[in-house]
């Protein structure tokens, strides 16, 4: 008996005419379907563009006032300059970055420059002053000093009042110029020393004048013009400790107290 042939099934695979029609199907399905979208984001992208260009090329936001705040008095005229701006420039395509490094380039003694727009045509500018820790003495001039060690302007022949003297600081390679940094160690160790005095009240109302480092193994302060405190040429933490220990047993009198001295394991005080 002859068994009937057993009827093959066509088996689909990847070479089937009916996958890329499938394919096809689902592509204009899913395009027709996303094409609301489409519109909708070419649209805005031509709104946003014809509103840049217009903003671009209108009056509107072409910048007529500079605003300077914390620098003083100025006229209109002055604003513009102050910042290398003229009127008329776009605000919208200015850029407040090259403006910020223009203003921190011809003023380095502005420690923080900030710029920004204020809408439809005027240019705010936000400065913060460096402020003064200290003067030095280069050829009979005082020139002001930051925590940074930048000299400021306002250097004269007359010491600045209630200012802490630095003596003996050798002048910069770079020039007595503002906006330029000290960067002698003993210089930059004589600055840290007055800042710590003050901090800790150590003086307890007397006034720190000077801080000499002619020597910089022999720093000495000098308190109200008079008292000489010798600090040596290193380990001022600790020894300030000790000058506080013994100014609460010992009052700074400049009628009877010459100098004191701690550079030796005994403090020294040196009587008038």
């Amino acid at each position: 008996m002859v068994k009937p042939a057993k009827l093959k099934t066509r088996r689909k695979n990847q070479n089937s005419p009916f996958l890329p029609v499938r394919f096809l199907n689902r592509l204009r399905q899913g395009f027709f379907y996303s094409l609301p979208y489409i519109l909708s984001l070419t649209a805005v992208g031509l709104l946003f563009g014809t509103v840049i260009a217009y903003a671009l090329s209108s009056s509107t936001f072409q910048i007529t006032e500079v605003k300077i705040l914390n620098a003083g008095a100025m006229t209109d005229a002055q604003a513009f300059d102050f910042c290398e701006l003229k009127k008329g420039e776009s605000l919208i395509s200015l850029d407040l970055v090259g403006v910020q490094e223009v203003i921190k380039r011809k003023h380095p003694e502005f420690k923080e420059v900030r710029v920004r727009r204020v809408l439809p045509n005027q240019i705010e500018v936000f400065l913060k002053r460096r402020t003064p820790v200290a003067q030095a003495v280069f050829s009979s001039r005082y020139i002001q000093i930051d925590k940074d060690m930048v000299l400021l302007p306002g250097a004269g022949g007359v010491a600045f009042h209630n200012l802490t003297i630095i003596e003996g600081a050798p002048a910069p390679v770079d020039g007595l110029f503002v906006g330029v940094t000290l960067r002698d160690p003993a210089t930059q160790k004589a600055v840290k020393l007055a800042d710590a005095v003050k901090q800790s009240g150590v003086l307890r109302g007397h006034l720190l004048t000077h801080v000499n480092i002619s020597d910089p193994n022999n720093i000495f302060l000098l308190v109200d013009g008079q008292i000489e405190i010798r600090f040596g040429g290193a380990h001022y933490m600790e020894r300030l400790k000790i000058l506080d220990q013994t100014l609460r047993r010992v009052p700074l009198d400049s009628s009877k107290i010459r100098y004191i001295d701690l550079r030796f394991d005994d403090v020294v005080v040196g009587p008038r």
